[in-house]
């Protein structure tokens, strides 16, 4: 079922809220960033806006549509859909046809995988748990939309079913995938996020008023907190402390947990929105969302 959602873009003219990092290597050590690199990707470029902020970023109609109606597949939906070539791909080798698969795993679990429809992709080669297919009171609800201000790109959402609060939403953009640079931006239900990959933090609590892109591929160095360096952990899975909606960020006591199962290197940033921009060079996009977490066997159902 198609269900509309409101799709609120904010202003260019706040630096960075709202816009998505179309040059997300601009600090890199061997970076050539500049107005004209930027252009050269097709992108949009403010002058207005130092490297604090993002210059640099993505048209708002650069994303897929959706081509013809929902299909029905084993406990869940199949979407197919094709990238707007109205805009070119500011990288190389676009996947112009992409299926959406959503499987309603349990009752507190859901899942859904992004990949190319005409060329098989590497996927990690651990077998997940089989779905029980018994949803027969699910925690969650997961809505999609085209909209139609914005060349009917398509966007999707989860949303916790009680209270009708959105745990996931890619309205904001930024949904890229391309052989070697897979991308998918979210906004986040609030800001008190913790987990992902083995880097140095002060906190457990991630900032995610600050822009830093933290890399997540295990590798064999000494721990220095000097340069916010990846280590020898990864885990691409975060947790959301939930927030009571209009109460200036105060926890509701209700959380939930996201799981990208993909080995390649990957990095992630957060932006003010608040939101997460989750990005690899290879593989799919394949997400399981997790309620209740206080029981462990709500992730265990999954990963065995």
């Amino acid at each position: 079922m198609i269900v509309t959602i409101p799709v609120t873009r904010q202003s260019s003219s706040v630096a960075g809220l709202g816009r998505i990092d179309c040059y997300p290597d601009a600090e890199a050590k061997y970076s050539n960033f500049s107005k004209e690199a930027c252009l050269a990707r097709h992108c949009l470029f403010d002058d207005t806006v130092n490297l604090t902020g993002i210059p640099c970023y993505f048209q708002p109609n650069y994303g897929y549509l959706l081509q013809g109606n929902e299909e029905q597949i084993e406990n869940g939906k199949r979407l197919r859909l094709k990238r707007n070539q109205a805009v070119t791909s500011p990288f190389p080798e676009p996947i112009e046809n992409v299926i959406l698969d959503v499987q309603y795993y349990t009752d507190d679990i859901i899942r859904f995988k992004l990949y190319d429809a005409d060329h098989q992709r590497y996927e990690v080669p651990i077998p997940l748990k089989a779905s029980t297919g018994q949803t027969t009171s699910a925690q969650y609800e997961f809505i999609y939309s085209s909209d139609s201000s914005n060349d009917n790109i398509l966007s999707f959402a989860i949303k916790r079913r009680v209270n009708q609060t959105t745990l996931f939403d890619t309205s904001i953009g930024g949904l890229v995938l391309n052989n070697q640079f897979l991308q998918i931006v979210s906004r986040l239900q609030s800001p008190h996020v913790y987990g992902f990959g083995e880097n140095n933090h002060l906190t457990l609590k991630h900032n995610v008023s600050t822009r830093q892109i933290w890399g997540i591929f295990g590798r064999d160095q000494a721990t220095t907190w000097n340069t916010n360096a990846n280590h020898y952990g990864t885990h691409p899975f975060y947790l959301v402390m939930e927030q009571i909606p209009n109460s200036n960020e105060t926890p509701s006591g209700q959380m939930h947990g996201v799981l990208l199962l993909n080995s390649n290197a990957m990095d992630y940033s957060f932006g003010p929105d608040p939101s997460v921009t989750i990005r690899t060079i290879g593989g799919i996009l394949d997400f399981s969302f997790f309620w209740v977490l206080h029981r462990s066997k709500s992730f265990t159902n999954i990963l065995g």
